[in-house]
């Protein structure tokens, strides 16, 4: 049956000639898949800006004008691509190949925050009880590398950033959009194309597929397929109500704290129940078991009678609201990283009113801005504008009271500063953990 799987990728594939626009995680991956399964194609080559040794049975192109004359372009998500340069029809990923074949097998889970935790919450309990489940995407793993592994009964957790949604011209028969907030502005330029992107995951749906989505993206909705659920329509403060069943989920049977996290659980919840028909007592086992991921409001350690928290994860000002609101007593807040242009107006209007809020620090770039614009409002918290995230954590050892929480919570992404939000959240959490002050 596996087979059966692979050969649909191969004849759609071969005797054409592939061009693969970055080798990041996901080009070199795609050129992995087309080599290790001997996939004939009629040329291959690689556009890549970086200096890479030359690899056979593969042409290296110099310029972005050089990938129309191949009758597929695998684009690295982080890619902009200028349809004004390259003829966007030939444009692909592994994420429409993919879907395009497996669409009928594909839960697709996208929206600007919650999308992790939502899908390996999901994979997780799918995998206790059907452990024919695979689990591919923005999680970190190419969903290239997973084909071998899937028949035509595997079930497939496919989280979609929305770079991966970009340009795909299919859609999964279970479609999810958590939430819709301003992000990735320095890619989209305005929130619009930015909210054109992510709908690409219900766009092309049939009548009979399955689209759930939350209550921030009611209003930039327009689909008319049948099965349309906005699960806040489900909730009533802690139970889930779906239509054949009921929850109720108390704060101790979960480790995932605040409204945020209990949202995500509720998507989990219906995909899990109401279409695979799982239990409630099945989803709540799994449910109790489900640490969360690192870097998500992940607890370091209490030092000195101070709580640290790491929420490196956090790219947009929605989430630092929502993670300071579910720890309850956060003293100290650490924001600041790559700036893409976001508003942060309501973050800025949360901090000055947030009681337990007492002291501020500001790390480049984005805590520059965000410094600024407090005062400009009139703030009277302690603000503190340091240099980097060393300084920042030997800032918070000195002012954060005991008895409440230090929390790093960005609201920026990393990039410029780090390889990536995890290299960030470690640092975080070995600074925290040093018995050398910086």
């Amino acid at each position: 049956m596996k087979n059966t799987i692979l050969d649909k990728f191969k004849q759609d594939l071969e005797n054409k000639k592939i061009a693969i626009w970055g080798l990041g995680k996901e080009g070199i991956s795609t050129l992995q898949f087309i080599q290790n399964n001997n996939i004939k194609c009629k040329e291959l080559a690689i556009l890549e800006k970086k200096e890479f040794q030359e690899i056979e049975g593969a042409k290296k192109l110099n310029e972005v004008e050089d990938l129309n004359k191949y009758d597929l372009i695998f684009k690295s998500p982080g890619i902009v691509a200028d349809a004004s340069i390259v003829n966007a029809n030939k444009l692909t990923s592994q994420t429409e190949e993919f879907i395009k074949i497996l669409s009928k097998q594909i839960i697709g889970i996208t929206g600007t925050k919650g999308k992790s935790t939502t899908s390996s919450l999901t994979y997780t309990i799918l995998k206790r009880y059907y452990p024919n489940t695979v689990l591919v995407g923005n999680i970190g793993i190419p969903c290239f590398n997973a084909i071998n592994e899937i028949d035509e009964n595997t079930k497939i957790v496919f989280e979609l950033s929305c770079h991966q949604l970009e340009f795909i011209r299919y859609s999964p028969h279970i479609a999810v959009i958590l939430d819709l907030y301003p992000d990735h502005l320095d890619h989209y330029k305005t929130f619009e194309n930015y909210i054109k992107a992510k709908l690409n995951i219900n766009k092309f749906q049939k009548d009979d597929d399955i689209f759930i989505y939350g209550e921030t993206c009611k209003k930039y909705i327009h689909s008319n397929i049948k099965n349309n659920i906005c699960i806040n329509d489900y909730i009533k403060d802690r139970t889930i109500t779906t239509e054949n069943n009921s929850v109720q989920i108390l704060e101790d049977e979960t480790n995932l704290v605040g409204e945020h996290n209990f949202f995500d659980i509720a998507v989990s919840y219906y995909i899990c129940n109401e279409i695979y028909n799982l239990s409630n007592k099945e989803f709540k086992t799994v449910l109790k078991e489900f640490k969360g991921l690192a870097h998500r409001l992940e607890y370091v350690t209490t030092k000195d009678g101070v709580k640290y928290y790491d929420d490196s994860i956090s790219t947009i000002g929605e989430t630092t609201i929502e993670g300071v609101k579910a720890l309850k007593d956060v003293n100290t807040l650490i924001l600041g990283g790559m700036d893409r242009k976001i508003d942060y107006s309501s973050l800025e209007d949360f901090i000055i009113e947030e009681k337990e809020l007492e002291n501020i620090i500001l790390m480049p770039d984005t805590g520059t801005r965000i410094y600024r614009e407090l005062q400009e409002k009139g703030n009277t918290k302690k603000c503190f504008l340091v240099n980097n995230l060393e300084e920042a954590v030997d800032k918070a050892k000195e002012v954060t009271k005991k008895g409440t929480s230090c929390l790093l919570s960005p609201a920026a992404a990393s990039y410029g500063f780090f390889k990536n939000f995890e290299e960030r959240g470690n640092m975080f959490q070995n600074l925290v953990l040093s018995e050398n002050e910086l």
